[in-house]
């Protein structure tokens, strides 16, 4: 498995730098023009704030994201069911006749209500289900989904939102 696979995509990493996400893990993505970008491994505990350079990229690995990513997400909105949990599933996806595997991932409310002619099981999720195949890439679409709706600021977790 080459490095690239392992962590998120320019695309997304391009998006977490503008939505003003610290730059700090151990590989970047050094990005020279469309056909030209490559990983690099750069920690940056050795080299400090390489990262202001306008080519230069992190790429999260999938265990970076988890430390950007709350646990637990409290909306403070119709209490008891405000409090949201972090989950993460492996799944599959269907898409012209291919079974796909994805990773998924969504916030779930802790609380629910049985109510008469609801399923018990009916989860009441915070979002519609993000998926991908590749778990850094899915991670990082989340990190920008709370990022763009106020859930984190700049990568650092606000559980007390």
């Amino acid at each position: 498995m080459n490095i690239d696979d392992q962590v998120i995509s320019i695309e997304y990493a391009k998006k977490l730098k503008e939505l003003g996400v610290k730059q700090h893990s151990i590989f970047v993505w050094e990005y020279h023009n469309e056909q030209y970008y490559r990983v690099q491994y750069i920690p940056y505990a050795v080299v400090p704030n390489t990262f202001n350079e306008p080519e230069w990229y992190s790429a999260f690995s999938a265990s970076e994201l988890m430390e950007l990513i709350p646990p637990i997400i409290d909306t403070k909105n119709n209490e008891p069911f405000n409090n949201f949990r972090f989950d993460l599933q492996r799944s599959v996806v269907v898409k012209d006749n291919e079974i796909i595997p994805v990773f998924l991932v969504n916030y779930h409310c802790d609380t629910f209500q049985v109510e008469s002619g609801s399923p018990f099981f009916a989860l009441k999720l915070i979002m519609h289900n993000i998926y991908d195949a590749k778990l850094e890439d899915c991670l990082a679409k989340l990190l920008i989904w709370l990022i763009e709706n106020g859930y984190v600021n700049y990568g650092q977790p606000d559980i007390t939102k």
